[in-house]
């Protein structure tokens, strides 16, 4: 699967800026479908997972960076990549004079080896419902199939907008161990986890999994 990386070396931002970026690139390129998180083909409208995510990258120093999906995800960011040489943030103009696109095939799905990943940020698996019964539960057994079901869900739910289906009898194992921490999004409290997971299967360095992906939740990357 191909996969580019844009990094914006010489650009500084906070955490609480970095939705202001997506915002400005979005608007930018308002008309480009892929570039927006609802899916209009269903028959409701929903949210997708997103083939283009925005994050803060600890490179030392974090810098910004943009993390694009699949063929025509990163075709047309070609194109937004020629003409991004400004950014408009909080109405100040910043210019760009450094940014890296790095493209590369990369793996992802099932595999016969498995891989020790860690969240870098928080992962929102579980929804105000969902972590009630998770909180009121008692069995540490139970507690941890809720959340491997759950972290499942997100990986296949992530397959699917990335074009890929696990074939007959490709069953995801995975383990956890990770811990709790509280989330303050918007105007709701919402229970988010971090540590690591091993799986089967192949995921990407910094790409996004489970809720909020777009504010930069759920991102991993690879140790082993």
């Amino acid at each position: 699967m191909k996969k580019a990386t844009l990094f914006f070396d010489d650009l500084k931002l906070g955490p609480s800026q970095t939705h202001k970026l997506r915002n400005f690139i979005e608007n930018l390129f308002e008309d480009y479908d892929v570039i927006h998180n609802d899916d209009f083909a269903a028959e409701q409208l929903t949210d997708r997972y997103p083939l283009i995510q925005f994050k803060l990258v600890n490179r030392r120093p974090a810098v910004p960076a943009v993390i694009i999906m699949t063929d025509k995800a990163v075709n047309l960011f070609s194109v937004i990549f020629m003409n991004l040489n400004k950014i408009v943030i909080d109405e100040i103009q910043i210019s760009v004079y450094e940014k890296n696109l790095q493209i590369e095939e990369v793996g992802f799905g099932w595999s016969t080896e498995t891989y020790v990943y860690e969240f870098i940020s928080p992962w929102i698996g579980l929804n105000q419902i969902n972590y009630q019964r998770y909180a009121e539960t008692e069995s540490v057994t139970e507690k941890n199939r809720m959340l491997k079901k759950a972290l499942i869900r997100d990986i296949l739910f992530m397959s699917e907008y990335l074009g890929y289906r696990p074939e007959e009898g490709q069953k995801i194992n995975l383990e956890l161990r990770i811990k709790t921490e509280t989330i303050h999004l918007k105007d709701k409290t919402l229970a988010g986890f971090t540590g690591i997971f091993k799986t089967n299967f192949i995921i990407p360095d910094y790409l996004g999994i489970g809720k909020s992906v777009l504010q930069g939740f759920g991102t991993v990357k690879r140790l082993i």
